[in-house]
């Protein structure tokens, strides 16, 4: 009974789709980067008109405070920097693989669609994004296989009328024009027909 459980799918591979995920956590790094960069500059230009008592190696001495503050600010963000860069690619990753998962997922059922695999369904995980849009590739193909299995059955019904000895070219010509009729009510194409001019 064990066996027979199911368990729910689990993606191990962190990198999905690598160029994307790179690509995401380089461009959010820098963004980080560049705001500790501005923020400090801020801090250390606002500071530079003021003067500061410092007591350092046993001396009091007074000098801008940009100059007093400038080796503790250094030292801060490059702890902060450090600390915000591994948060931002763990976050990054978990993020960007909530999307790149469902992504690669649904290029590969897509692909199968296209080979003409009708009764693929595009399953996520529970937390992964793009379960509408999931729902709809799923809700497309089941409509797509329900308007070919309509056709296979008209279809079905003209070979066998074909297929009877007492049957004239008139009524095979209405069958088949009854056809294209369905065919044309359930499908809209670029393609022409053979009559078209």
């Amino acid at each position: 009974m064990a066996a027979e459980q199911q368990i729910p799918y689990r993606r191990r591979i962190v990198y999905i789709h690598r160029p994307f995920q790179r690509s995401f956590i380089i461009k959010f790094c820098l963004i980080a980067l560049a705001a500790m960069l501005v923020a400090s500059l801020v801090l250390y230009i606002l500071s530079k008109d003021t003067m500061t008592a410092t007591y350092r190696y046993h001396h009091l001495s007074l000098q801008e405070t940009a100059q007093a503050i400038l080796p503790a600010m250094i030292i801060t963000n490059l702890v902060v920097l450090v600390g915000l860069l591994a948060a931002t690619i763990a976050v990054t990753l978990y993020v960007s693989h909530k999307i790149a998962g469902p992504l690669y997922r649904l290029a590969r059922v897509i692909d199968t669609i296209g080979g003409g695999d009708l009764t693929v369904q595009m399953k996520l995980r529970q937390r992964d994004q793009l379960k509408d849009l999931a729902a709809s590739i799923n809700q497309m193909t089941a409509n797509l296989n329900e308007r070919l299995c309509r056709l296979q059955t008209e279809v079905l019904h003209l070979h066998e009328k074909v297929g009877q000895k007492d049957v004239s070219q008139d009524e095979v010509r209405e069958e088949v024009a009854k056809l294209k009729e369905t065919i044309d009510g359930l499908f809209v194409t670029k393609t022409p027909g053979p009559d078209a001019s």
